[in-house]
């Protein structure tokens, strides 16, 4: 395709659809000013609301955690429990879940790095509260692990115990029928808890608990225990986050290769040799499996099949907000090394992913009533759910709605990917695989060579404007959060589909994570553009 066609065309829908002003600057192709050309292009009063949605989100996810709440005490929640929910009934979302913990305190960890990144050397008051929760909840994670429970045992040889979904508030365990083993917790904890070495190692930082001791114990004792149960299952079935299927699934299998992969480094920094060879070889298994084997992929679709079992046999068309969070959760944006020597798939701007989103928001539009407004806008976030089958309507099973954070994580996504494209100071490439998602953004019909791959070369005006495009793609998300939330900033799990009214679990720790990191992620992005 021409160049000047694609460019013609973008002004055009810039102006007429998006609806955003685009500064001269940017269409001359310019650098951008020291003050981003893209506040011009934001709400003030979403700006003011994003300010205070992201404060609001982190005291939120304080408040329902063990040990630093305000609203239960430590006889009720444990230090270092994190909960799903306040809600007690209709639905009883007052139990700690591995996974979600572990997705909670990685928001936490983000927030410690944030600040000492932007502090002195000194560790402030602040710093140092979130440095005890964390680490109250990595003493909470040795409990669980050694706890006995229905998926087993933490003394047999595959861990089986570690498998556990969810335990009560008081660390006992959950003894009555649910959808276990989930076999995505491990990892996550252990990518979690990793992380937080990462940021100790980084900031030449000790760990200050003294029943953690040190590094070396929490490799020991915790992460180690955790990446022992991922070699010993995961080429086995179990159910995914959402508690429904039990099955091979995107998003366990993408989060327990990351966990093995920050498991290789760490091995090798504590010298453990031959538990670094097995890490290998298990990373190469369940790599190979993930692009080849399990089914994630078709030459049918050009997304993602999260639970390839099911869509073979006809009852899902394999569309899943899993698929996103499994993206995002298993590769860490801010990275940015292009030499890696163990690439995890599957990355936030691959085709498959962002076509996923794109494929989601096509059926979403018209499936919940409250997007219908959107119908012939392109380039243009509405509410998400989590798949479009879905029939949990937060306390039974009627209608699916969407989710806080299924729409937040789409956010999310194409921030990561702006950041992605400006810091490598990457050319926009369209072809094939990706056309599926740009062709919101682009109007390839007009083009006699629609096939062919099409370049936007790096700060031209034709890349700037796409990157205003995309951006406002990613705003538009957090805008309809907005649109939802209450007049406190608080979420429950989902929005009515219909009148858009909360409903589910109230006040759930999840939501808050999701928004506090999309926010995030639109606040370094707005640094590098």
């Amino acid at each position: 395709m021409k160049l000047s066609n694609f460019l013609l065309y973008s002004i055009a829908f810039t102006q007429t659809v998006s609806g955003i002003v685009i500064p001269q600057h940017v269409l001359d192709g310019e650098p951008p000013a020291p003050i981003s050309p893209y506040q011009s292009i934001s709400d003030l009063d979403f700006e003011t609301w994003l300010e205070k949605q992201k404060a609001e989100s982190f005291h939120s996810i304080l408040n329902n955690i063990g040990g630093t709440s305000e609203v239960f005490d430590e006889m009720e929640v444990y230090k270092g429990v994190v909960i799903a929910s306040p809600s007690k009934i209709y639905p009883n979302y007052f139990y700690q879940w591995t996974r979600d913990a572990a997705i909670t305190i990685k928001t936490l960890l983000y927030e410690l790095e944030d600040q000492l990144n932007t502090s002195s050397s000194e560790v402030s008051k602040d710093t140092g509260k979130l440095v005890n929760v964390i680490e109250s909840y990595i003493e909470n994670s040795y409990n669980l692990q050694r706890l006995p429970n229905l998926s087993g045992s933490f003394e047999d040889d595959d861990k089986s115990g570690l498998g556990e979904p969810k335990f009560h508030v008081n660390n006992t365990p959950f003894n009555e029928v649910w959808g276990r083993p989930q076999r995505d917790g491990p990892g996550l904890r252990a990518a979690t808890i990793m992380y937080y070495l990462e940021i100790l190692n980084k900031f030449d930082k000790q760990v200050q608990s003294e029943f953690l001791k040190s590094t070396g114990f929490i490799y020991k004792k915790i992460i180690k225990p955790d990446l022992i149960y991922i070699m010993k299952n995961w080429d086995l079935e179990g159910f995914d986050l959402w508690e429904e299927i039990n099955a091979v699934h995107f998003f366990t299998s993408i989060t327990q290769l990351r966990a093995i992969k920050d498991g290789i480094f760490w091995a090798e920094h504590f010298h453990d040799e031959s538990f670094k060879e097995s890490l290998v070889s298990t990373f190469g298994e369940l790599q190979e499996a993930i692009e080849n084997e399990l089914g994630f992929k078709s030459d049918m679709l050009p997304h993602i099949i999260e639970c390839p079992s099911i869509w073979k046999i006809g009852k899902r068309k394999g569309l899943d907000a899993a698929s996103l969070l499994g993206s995002i959760h298993s590769h860490e944006t801010s990275e940015l090394r292009r030499d890696d020597p163990l690439p995890i798939p599957f990355d936030i701007d691959d085709s498959s992913i962002i076509n996923t989103l794109a494929a989601m928001v096509a059926d979403m539009k018209f499936r919940y009533p409250i997007n219908h407004n959107k119908i012939g806008l392109f380039g243009t976030g509405v509410a998400l759910g989590r798949y479009p089958e879905d029939i949990y309507d937060g306390y039974s099973t009627t209608e699916g709605n969407p989710w806080f954070i299924s729409t937040a994580t789409a956010g999310e996504i194409i921030y990561r990917m702006i950041f992605k494209l400006k810091s490598y100071r990457q050319d926009i490439i369209i072809n094939a695989s990706n056309r599926d998602f740009f062709h919101q953004f682009i109007n390839f019909e007009n083009s006699d060579d629609e096939g062919d791959d099409m370049v936007i070369p790096f700060n031209s005006a034709a890349y700037n404007m796409m990157i205003a495009n995309l951006f406002k793609f990613s705003d538009s998300f957090l805008q309809v959060v907005k649109e939802h939330v209450d007049s406190q900033g608080r979420m429950s799990e989902q929005f009515n589909k219909y009148h858009g009214y909360m409903q589910g679990a109230r006040e759930l720790t999840w939501s808050y994570s999701a928004v506090w990191n999309a926010i995030r992620w639109r606040e370094k992005t707005l640094k590098v553009l």
